[in-house]
């Protein structure tokens, strides 16, 4: 037997900073690895140099397989891969269930602190190597994949929503920033699909609808928009892990969230802040459109 399993059932950003890890045991094991995940993250994987899709149950025998979260899903999967080696790496030790130690001989479960999540998989995955750590990367989309009527760099993208509320920045601060840049447009705005993503879309568009418009997209589209765009607006969310993937500027907006966590600083990846508010957390809705407006003059004269 030879080669190895990854099993990998989270969101699409945090697939995406898993590429670093992903590589390093395609360089150590000597064949693409096959990674279990979700059936939707299908189109990304395809854009990973050396890791291989693997749809439904596991047949193939190899040596090893490494678990990266704690999900029931992923566990599961990783119990009935037939491997000679299965190990379980996840950041924290409190993420850890009853039924991880009966399934997984070998539990590795370092502190994240403040590290970067990308960083942090790459370091602890348990295969020797001699380079060092590089950021998520991944291969260009085919043109085939582009939306109807979309020509490359002819836009900016603006992904202004992601899985939770709570990262989402007002419609009117969007809108200041994308009128104060109107130069730079047209802008097309994504988002993931469920109403009240749509409705806040459709709010800051109404408010610029002669530079701006929403785009309906499905996610080979998405990485397309992504890996196309003159730059890329986004909050926290996979839109700003894939930009970076694809070497495309970009500015995240962060609120609650942890920014050590998400984001790591490049010449053409900037972030920004919320101001921390008075019950020391910070809300996206206290950031105001002047710094936003600022940080976009920055980014874009760099690109």
């Amino acid at each position: 037997m030879s080669g190895c399993y990854a099993s990998f059932h989270k969101q699409l950003g945090d697939l995406t900073l898993l590429e670093p890890a992903l590589s390093r045991l395609h360089a150590h094991h000597g064949s693409p690895v096959r990674l279990l995940t979700r059936s939707g993250h299908a189109p990304v994987v395809e854009l990973m140099e050396g890791v291989k899709y693997v749809s439904g149950a596991a047949m193939a025998p190899a040596s090893h397989l490494y678990c990266f979260d704690p999900l029931g899903k992923s566990a599961l999967r990783s119990t009935l891969t037939p491997v000679s080696h299965r190990m379980l790496v996840i950041p924290e030790r409190r993420e850890l269930r009853w039924f991880h130690p009966l399934l997984f001989p070998k539990i590795k479960t370092p502190e994240l602190g403040d590290e970067y999540i990308a960083e942090f998989f790459w370091k602890n995955t348990p295969v020797p190597t001699a380079n060092d750590f590089r950021p998520p990367r991944l291969q260009r989309p085919p043109e085939s994949w582009a939306p109807a009527g979309v020509a490359p760099r002819s836009y900016v993208l603006v992904n202004a929503t992601a899985g939770w509320r709570m990262k989402m920045w007002t419609a009117s601060g969007w809108a200041e920033t994308l009128r104060a840049h109107e130069s730079l447009g047209p802008f097309l705005l994504t988002n993931g699909g469920q109403m009240w993503q749509t409705t806040h879309c459709g709010e800051i568009v109404s408010k610029v609808s002669d530079i701006a418009r929403t785009i309906e997209t499905d996610l080979r589209a998405f990485l397309w928009l992504c890996a196309n765009a003159r730059a890329v607006l986004t909050v926290d969310g996979s839109a700003s892990h894939l930009a970076g993937a694809f070497g495309v500027p970009s500015l995240t907006l962060f609120g609650p969230t942890n920014i050590h966590h998400w984001h790591r600083e490049a010449p053409l990846q900037s972030a920004l802040r919320a101001p921390v508010d008075k019950d020391g957390k910070r809300r996206l809705r206290k950031l105001g459109a002047d710094p936003v407006i600022e940080a976009v003059a920055r980014l874009t004269s760099q690109a």
